[in-house]
């Protein structure tokens, strides 16, 4: 390889790079500050819990993005062992997914009263329930990581061959897409269903607080309401980037091409930080920190 081509590797790697080095330090930031909350006090609340799984799966996604964006380019012509990759990063995608779900669920069955019923149990049955959403959550991730090396999905014909292929082509082969869109899909569901019930819930309850005078402070509910929003805008992009890959919308050189691979790698960074800004102790965790570094400075 020839400086030039060196160099325009380099290029195409260094955004990606970057930008999943970046999102693994943020996770693991609120990964280690629960961590550290709860060697406090020694307990950790159940929404605590769900973050800490969820960033800890955003890590080990981050690193694995890292990982095929260095490796995947110097292993083009090895079909098997980019098939075992990319069933890891199956795992990592299915896992964010799932968990992210967890969160959304948690906080509907938090903020929404039910009088009776299955949710209401739910309701009642939430701390007990959260680890075994999250338990069911991995397992699904490793069904869907296994289904990614069945010879149907992982066969030379199902994807691109050439010595000069990319991590963005492999990404874009039909089997790959096709198990990531059924893992992606059936969350992305619940989480439309469950926020804009929480939402609507959240609209019609200060409605009714305006229309008989009482007062009480909804903020921390709106502040989980609106961590639930860009949560979904922010799966919403990502879908929307995936479905651009799977029926080749743009061409390969194309701006929006780039635009989309690029969407796809900065995913956990900006997830990281929306769970950062939803989360007031965090939010105080990360001022303290700022202001430790400007005393530091001085």
């Amino acid at each position: 390889m020839d400086l030039s081509s060196t160099l325009n590797v380099v290029y195409s790697l260094l955004p990606g790079i970057t930008a999943n080095l970046t999102g693994t330090l943020t996770n693991a930031y609120i990964s280690v500050a629960i961590l550290l909350d709860y060697f406090k006090i020694q307990m950790m609340s159940t929404s605590n819990k769900i973050l800490v799984a969820l960033s800890l799966s955003n890590v080990y996604l981050s690193l694995i993005f890292c990982s095929i964006s260095v490796f995947l380019p110097l292993i083009n012509d090895d079909y098997s062992i980019k098939g075992y990759i990319f069933a890891l990063l199956m795992f990592g995608i299915c896992s964010s997914n799932w968990i992210t779900t967890c969160l959304c669920v948690f906080y509907f069955l938090k903020i929404i009263n039910f009088s009776s019923g299955l949710l209401a149990c739910f309701k009642l049955k939430i701390d007990i329930i959260v680890p075994w959403f999250i338990f069911f959550s991995e397992v699904v991730s490793l069904g869907c990581s296994f289904l990614t090396l069945l010879p149907s999905v992982t066969s030379p014909g199902s994807s691109t061959n050439s010595v000069n292929s990319t991590s963005e082509e492999f990404i874009n082969s039909p089997g790959f897409m096709k198990v990531t869109f059924i893992a992606v899909f059936v969350p992305m569901l619940i989480m439309i269903v469950t926020t804009f019930s929480t939402i609507g819930s959240l609209f019609l309850h200060s409605r009714r607080m305006e229309n008989t005078g009482t007062s009480s402070s909804l903020t921390p509910h709106r502040n989980a309401a609106c961590m639930m929003a860009w949560l979904l805008l922010l799966y919403t992009v990502i879908f929307v980037a995936l479905f651009t890959y799977f029926f080749e919308l743009f061409d390969p050189q194309s701006f929006g091409y780039r635009i989309s691979f690029n969407l796809i790698y900065l995913f956990t960074l900006v997830q990281s930080i929306v769970l950062i800004i939803g989360n007031p102790k965090l939010k105080e965790a990360i001022k303290k920190c700022c202001l430790f570094d400007t005393k530091v400075s001085d």
